[in-house]
């Protein structure tokens, strides 16, 4: 039950920072080749979702991942904690990714 509150969490921290952020504000973030918008995170290769590259996009599948530990550098050590929406809610990702837990 706290790990389910735990991603229901993380999901709406996520979520409101995707609606805060207009589309237009997005495109304007200068990640300066440091992992940012629409870049590849260095560890995982994964597309970033924010600017520090801690919120990544799972591929082929509709879900995001948040690092549990995003100073990591190390993949095999890279921890991520992965959600959809699903009915209006916050829910565990149906797929596993290839790379942390």
């Amino acid at each position: 039950m706290q790990r389910t509150s735990s991603i229901v969490l993380r999901g709406l921290a996520v979520a409101a920072l995707l609606a805060l952020a207009p589309a237009t504000q997005a495109q304007e973030w200068d990640s300066g080749g440091r992992g940012g918008f629409n870049e590849r995170d260095s560890v995982t290769g994964y597309l970033c979702v924010t600017p520090g590259c801690d919120v990544l996009r799972l591929p082929n599948a509709n879900c995001i991942c948040t690092k549990d530990n995003p100073a990591e550098m190390k993949l095999s050590k890279l921890k991520l904690t992965c959600s959809t929406k699903r009915d209006g809610a916050w829910v565990a990702c149906p797929v596993k990714p290839r790379y942390g837990n």
